[in-house]
Parts: C-alpha cells; structure tokens; sequence
C-alpha cells in the first residue's frame, strides 16, 4: 500500500470527515451564516460580549482582522471583529426542535437524526461527531450527535 493510499483513507474516515459542504448556505434566525454585528443585534438583542481567547485558529488575535470577540446569547453565538464581518460559531440544538438552523432549503434542529442527517450530506456519520470541511476554504463545520439526535453545530477551523 502507498503512502498515498494510506493518506487517504486516514483522510476520508478521520471522524467522519465529509467533502463538500459550504458555509455560505447556513442561515440562522434568518440571517446569512456572514453578517454583521448590527444585523444580528437587531435580530437577536444585546448579547454577552467575551473575549474568546484563542490562542491558534482562524479566530485567535494573532490573526488579521482582529482582536475577535463572541456575542453570545443563550443557546449560540457569533465571533467576529470591527474590521470584520461575524459569523455564527455555534448552536446548541433543543430537544424540541425549537432552535434550528438551514442548510439550503433543508432545515437542521435538535430533532434532526443521524440518518436524516446521512441523506443530506449523502454520508452515515460513524461517530456522534462529524466534521465537514467546506469547499472553499480550510474550514468547516462540526455537528454533534447524541442518542442518535443532533445536539450541536459549530464552526471549526484548523489550528
């Protein structure tokens, strides 16, 4: 076996790594995945305002654009900047369903099971996590599942 059949099949089954998936088809609450700080406190009301700290990735202060900080409300937040647009870093999903996100015309919730999961993203996840990467950019995005539920989203980026 070559080295390069190794990479790849560690590539194609490290967490359940998937091909394919493109951020800019997120909307949450209405608003693009990329939005404004005005925008969302317009949709969502003030939020908690922290520093997240990270110290690698595509969101520590090191980066250009920053310093970045959170606007975290109950059950997700965004991160960004002033110089930035933010975007939405994570959702914890409800039991009920009541908080969900869309994924194109597909919508995404608490109530959203593995295998409904498997035939968007034409993928069973092995794992109660996944990770896809988008195809544009070196990030993408990890969905947690629980019991066979989605529990969460969040925006993951290498460090």
């Amino acid at each position: 076996m070559t080295i390069f059949t190794l990479i790849l099949i560690f590539h194609s089954t490290f967490l359940g790594q998937q091909e394919g998936f493109d951020l800019n088809k997120i909307k949450f609450g209405g608003l693009d995945f990329f939005v404004s700080e005005e925008k969302i406190i317009a949709t969502f009301g003030e939020p908690k305002i922290i520093d997240p700290g990270y110290e690698c990735g595509f969101y520590s202060n090191n980066q250009t654009g920053g310093p970045f900080y959170q606007l975290v409300y109950d059950n997700f937040n965004y991160i960004g900047s002033e110089t930035e647009n933010f975007q939405l870093e994570n959702v914890e999903f409800d039991l009920k369903g009541e908080t969900r996100l869309m994924y194109g015309n597909h919508e995404i919730s608490g109530l959203t099971t593995k295998h409904e999961f498997a035939k968007l993203f034409e993928k069973y996840p092995d794992n109660d996590i996944i990770i896809i990467f988008s195809i544009v950019s070196d990030d993408g995005a990890r969905f947690r599942f629980k019991d066979g539920k989605l529990t969460k989203f969040e925006y993951w980026s290498p460090c």
